[in-house]
């Protein structure tokens, strides 16, 4: 019974996480792009040079997703691919100058947004929730680490 309520304590959480979040809109804050688009560039603006490989295996995404995924921003002037020095098969990828203006002007909006959550709360509250999400992240990580030991 105990692991019932938990559960649908879990489900209520994720619910209004994703409404919070924006999840289920078609796109992320008013962006061209979806969150999982907007995350794939976001990973490709943090580290540029970045194979998608690497992407694929961070994000969980279906190789052949990611690959389709890609090539489209490549036509959309967003991404460039270059190939390895060490191995051609592989692609490096690189936000264009397009693709770099574009995802910071997200960026920018995204961290607008919550500075207006932030803005709400006092100091203290602020601490308390950002803290509680380096929890939330602390534990799940741990059980997923446990679950892969089993």
């Amino acid at each position: 019974m105990l692991m019932d309520t938990q559960i649908a304590a879990f489900r209520r959480f994720n619910r209004f996480y994703t409404r919070e979040l924006g999840l289920l809109r078609r796109n992320f804050l008013g962006s061209p792009w979806s969150l999982g688009e907007m995350r794939v560039l976001y990973e490709v603006w943090m580290r540029p040079g970045l194979l998608a490989k690497e992407i694929a295996e961070e994000l969980d995404l279906d190789a052949a997703y990611l690959s389709r995924l890609i090539s489209r921003f490549e036509k959309q002037d967003i991404v460039r691919r270059e190939p390895s020095d060490r191995d051609a098969r592989e692609l490096h990828l690189f936000l264009t100058a397009n693709g770099l203006r574009q995802v910071e002007e997200t960026d920018a909006v995204q961290k607008s947004a919550v500075s207006r959550v932030l803005e709400g709360l006092s100091e203290d509250e602020q601490v308390e929730l950002t803290s509680a999400m380096q929890r939330i992240e602390t534990l799940i990580e741990t059980s997923r680490q446990k679950n892969v030991e089993h």
